[in-house]
């Protein structure tokens, strides 16, 4: 897939060194980091590339539903740490100093109108996180870890799921073909006939939850009932964890390898993220996978390190979301 748009390196220079101001830490101090991300995308003119580019996405989601952008080129830290696959995130702490990218993305969001949330127990309540395999995570159901990913949408089995996902491409080898394709619903809804359609808008359905959460609450075992196929385009799914409340229910086994075999023939998104790009994505309208096409250094593969954030389509989500949110902030999510 092509970018949406490509900064020029001088574009990418001076957004760098605006980024670099910023003295606060978004792991140690976010709500101030998130102030000063605020104040200067107050200043940032329309004329300017960069909320030109913003203004167009937003566009181009609302006017033709298109819900997947690249943009390339983009800011990002000069310096950076092979990351400890024992304790990423510990270990990102200790050894990453600027923090460029995290300021990309936050003004990103900030110019986009689609605020970034966190979830508690997810690298601390961090509202950055890093797509990277642990090595306690190998073989478990999650996407921390390596090889290919199943076809979801993130955190199915919540109550509260982003609309947006990003991810920034921080150490990518071009060497190593991983891709990240996605499916839009309403390409899934040519495979599919009425009658399953109506079927899998029917809330008969769980998802059951991943390896990393049920780490970190124990009880945590699936979701509460819910259907496939939501209003307004969107779907809530994830490919083997997603199934019929009743195991007998034969319509709703039916319409659910349906649904798989829309899968097969739907027309996909893909992209390889590579260094200095960025992915933006409809966590709900629709689903996406990762692919291991070509890895001819599984270790190198392990390695790839992508930043990502989670971001709701307007600023009335936070009062929606309160029962789920921490006291001290409204963006920060819990599980139960």
């Amino acid at each position: 897939m092509k970018p949406f748009y490509t900064f020029l390196d001088t574009e990418k220079q001076n957004l760098t060194a605006v980024l670099m101001l910023n003295p606060h830490n978004p792991y140690t101090d976010y709500p101030d980091f998130k102030d000063y991300i605020a104040t200067l995308a107050l200043r940032i003119s329309s004329e300017t590339v960069l909320r030109a580019a913003c203004d167009a996405i937003v566009f181009d989601r609302i006017e033709h539903g298109n819900h997947v952008h690249i943009l390339g080129n983009c800011p990002i830290d000069e310096t950076l740490p092979q990351l400890d696959l024992d304790n990423p995130v510990e270990h990102k702490y200790k050894a990453k100093k600027t923090f460029i990218g995290e300021g990309f993305m936050e003004l990103m969001s900030h110019l986009q109108r689609t605020p970034l949330f966190s979830y508690k127990n997810r690298n601390n309540g961090d509202y950055f996180t890093d797509l990277v395999s642990f090595n306690k995570l190998k073989g478990k159901k999650t996407g921390f870890t390596d090889g290919d990913l199943i076809y979801h949408s993130d955190r199915s089995y919540h109550p509260v799921r982003a609309d947006y996902v990003s991810l920034l491409g921080l150490h990518v080898s071009d060497n190593e073909l991983i891709y990240t394709n996605y499916m839009d619903v309403k390409e899934l809804k040519k495979h599919l006939s009425k009658s399953v359609i109506e079927t899998l808008g029917k809330e008969i359905f769980e998802t059951e939850v991943d390896d990393l959460s049920k780490e970190n609450n124990s009880s945590w075992k699936k979701s509460a009932v819910h259907s496939i196929l939501l209003s307004n385009n969107l779907i809530r799914y994830q490919d083997t964890f997603t199934r019929p409340l009743d195991p007998n229910n034969f319509n709703a086994t039916k319409a659910l390898l349906e649904l798989k075999h829309a899968m097969s023939k739907a027309a996909k998104v893909r992209h390889m993220v590579k260094k200095g790009e960025m992915l933006i994505f409809g966590n709900q309208t629709g689903i996406h996978n990762r692919e291991w096409i070509d890895v001819k250094n599984a270790e190198e593969g392990r390695k790839r390190w992508l930043l990502k954030t989670y971001s709701f389509n307007n600023t009335d989500k936070a009062s929606k979301y309160k029962p789920w949110a921490t006291k001290e902030d409204a963006l920060c999510i819990c599980d139960s």
